[in-house]
C-alpha cells in the first residue's frame, strides 16, 4: 500500500478529481462515474460514509477498515488514503513490430552522448492505454531506444468517449497535461529535452486532439468532424494524418508500415483496440471502418481487470471446473488483462460452463468463476466480451462485403496492437472474434502504429506518402449499416465447442 496525505483546502472536493490535479492517477475506467468499482482507497482515518456504489463494490468488513471508491467521496480537510500497489507505471506495452529491424535497438544510453543532436528524433504512439516511444537517430537510421508508460488519461476513462466527455466538461487543460507529462517523463528516459526535441506523433484522432488540446466537442456528435487531422507541426511535434474522427492516425501508420497501398494482394489490418479499427484494401483501394469494441479486450469493463501489468493473469486453462491461469511476470494475480479475459471465456465455453448464449451455469452465476484468490469472472464480465467480440466480428464482416472480397480474397490479416501480438489464436476464432476461414492467413503485427512513426522520423519525405494514404482510404459508417446490425446480434452468440 502507498500512502498519500493531503492537506485541506477549504473547499468540497471530489478525490478522485483531487488526486488527478495532483498528477496522483487512479484506474477509473468509467470516468469516475462509480459504475466500475476500480478508483479503491482507504481512509487510514476518519473515513467518509460510504457511498451507496461504494457499499456495492466492497464487503462489510472492508468499508469497516476504511475503503471507499474515491470518485464517490467528497474530501474538505486534510485526510491520509492508502492505495492499492498494483502500480499501471509497470504496465507491459507492445512496442515491436514485424520486420521493423527491432534487433538493432537496445537500452544502453551510452549510443548517443549529445541528446540534442539534431538527427535525434523522438518517434512516438499515443495509444489509449499505453505509450510507446523509441529514439531514432535519423542520420544512421537506427533506433536507438525505446520506453513505454500508460496514458495516465486512463483515470478520466478507459475509451474514447469517456476522454472526449471529460473533455467537453471541464477537463481538456487538466488531460493535456497529463500527456504532456507522460511525454515529457518518456523523453527524459530516452534522455531528450521535452521542449526543444523533435516528435513525431502517431495516434487516434482523440488522443491527438487532446494532446494539442483542440476541441473534441465536434468528435462525439453528428457528423462527426475533427478539428484537425492532416499532416502538420505544433509546437515542436509533427503530427502525422488521420482518416476520420474514428480512424486516425495510428491506422494510418500501420498501413504504411505493412505496405498496404503498395500490395498487389489485398490485406486487412485490424486494431484489436477499444475502438476496434480496421482497414482493408491494397495499391488499387482502401476501405476502413471503425467499430465501439469498447475496453474488455484491455481489462476495461471487466470486475477483475486491469491493464497489463505485472500479477495480472494472461493465460488461463480450465479442466474439470478448476483453473490453472499464468500471470505477467509470474506475480500472485490481482486481476485480468485483455489476453486471460479472452482465454477465460474460451475456456469456460470449453468445459460447458457458459453455453453459447453466454449464460454461465447456475454454480457460479451469482459469484461468479474463481480463477485466483480473490478474482472471479462474472457473468457481466461474458457480456463484455460479446458485445466486444460481436462488434469487432460483425465490423470485419460488412468491411469485406463492402469492399467486394470473401474471406478467400484477402491473402493476409494484419493484428495489431499488444493485445492482439500475445492472443492465442485458437481461442480467438474459438470464442467467434475471427473468423476460422483466417486461419493460417493471421500475422500479429505489434505495435505498428509506433512502427510507421519510426518510418516517418528516419525520413521526412515519407511525409508526403502519409498524407495521401489518409486522403485516399475511404470510409464505411458501420453504424449506419443495416447489415453491420444483423450482423452484430449473429455474433453475440459463440460458437459451439
Amino acid at each position: 500500500m502507498k500512502e498519500i496525505r493531503l492537506e485541506g483546502t477549504g473547499k468540497k472536493e471530489n478525490l478522485l478529481e483531487r488526486l488527478q490535479k495532483e498528477q496522483i492517477y487512479l484506474p477509473a475506467p468509467c470516468g469516475g462515474r462509480g459504475v466500475c468499482g476500480k478508483c479503491r482507497v482507504r481512509f487510514v482515518s476518519d473515513a467518509p460514509d460510504p457511498s451507496a456504489a461504494g457499499k456495492k463494490y466492497f464487503t462489510e468488513e472492508e468499508l469497516a477498515a476504511g475503503w471507499r471508491l474515491a470518485c464517490r467521496v467528497t474530501l474538505e480537510g486534510p485526510a491520509v488514503i492508502e492505495l492499492p500497489d498494483a502500480d499501471e507505471d509497470e504496465i507491459v506495452a507492445a512496442t515491436g513490430f514485424s520486420g521493423d529491424g527491432n534487433s538493432s535497438r537496445t537500452d544502453s544510453a551510452d549510443l548517443y552522448a549529445d541528446s540534442d543532436a539534431a538527427d535525434y528524433v523522438v518517434a512516438v504512439d499515443i495509444g489509449t492505454t499505453t505509450l510507446a516511444a523509441s529514439l531514432v537517430d535519423r542520420s544512421s537510421g537506427q533506433v536507438l531506444k525505446t520506453v513505454t508508460s500508460v496514458n495516465h488519461q486512463r483515470a478520466y476513462g478507459t475509451d474514447v468517449v469517456s476522454r472526449m466527455d471529460a473533455s467537453n466538461n471541464g477537463k481538456a487543460e487538466e488531460l493535456q497535461q497529463s500527456i504532456l507529462n507522460d511525454l515529457a517523463g518518456m523523453s527524459e528516459k530516452l534522455g531528450m529535452n521535452p521542449e526543444t526535441a523533435p516528435f513525431v506523433i502517431a495516434g487516434n484522432t482523440t488522443m491527438q486532439h487532446l494532446l494539442q488540446g483542440l476541441s473534441c466537442k465536434t468528435l462525439g456528435v453528428a457528423p462527426y468532424d475533427p478539428v484537425d487531422i492532416s499532416l502538420h507541426s505544433w509546437r515542436n511535434m509533427q503530427m502525422m494524418p488521420g482518416i476520420s474522427t474514428f480512424v486516425g492516425a495510428d491506422i494510418v501508420s500501420g498501413m504504411i508500415a505493412v505496405d498496404m497501398d503498395q500490395s498487389d494482394e489485398v490485406c486487412l489490418l485490424v486494431d484489436l483496440g477499444t475502438n476496434g479499427e480496421m482497414v482493408i484494401g491494397s495499391r488499387e483501394k482502401m476501405v476502413s471502418a471503425s467499430t465501439a469494441a469498447g475496453p474488455a479486450f484491455e481489462g476495461g469493463n471487466i470486475s477483475c481487470g486491469v491493464a497489463g501489468i505485472p500479477g495480472a493473469i494472461s493465460s488461463v486453462s480450465i479442466e474439470d471446473g478448476e483453473a490453472t491461469v499464468g500471470t505477467i511476470g509470474d506475480r500472485p494475480a490481482i486481476g485480468l488483462c485483455g489476453t486471460g479475459v479472452l482465454e477465460t471465456v474460451y475456456e469456460l465455453l470449453k468445459d460447458e460452463l457458459i453455453d453459447e448464449t453466454g449464460l454461465m451455469d447456475d454454480d457460479y452465476f451469482d459469484d461468479g468463476f474463481p480463477l485466483a484468490e480473490g478474482v472471479v469472472f462474472t457473468n457481466k464480465d461474458v457480456r463484455e466480451v460479446q458485445l466486444a467480440k460481436s462488434a469487432i466480428r460483425a465490423g470485419i464482416e460488412v468491411l469485406l462485403q463492402e469492399y467486394g472480397v470473401g474471406y478467400d480474397g484477402v491473402a493476409r490479416v494484419y493484428i495489431a496492437g499488444g493485445f492482439g501480438e500475445k492472443i492465442n489464436q485458437e481461442k480467438a476464432i474459438g470464442i467467434g472474434l475471427l473468423p476460422e476461414e483466417f486461419e493460417g492467413k493471421i500475422i500479429p503485427i505489434g505495435n505498428s502504429s509506433l512502427a510507421g512513426a519510426v518510418m516517418l522520423a528516419k525520413d521526412p519525405s515519407l511525409g508526403e506518402r502519409f498524407a495521401r494514404v489518409a486522403a485516399a482510404a475511404g470510409e464505411t459508417a458501420l453504424a449506419e449499416n443495416p447489415k453491420f446490425n444483423d450482423l452484430y446480434m449473429d455474433h453475440m452468440f459463440f460458437p459451439e465447442q
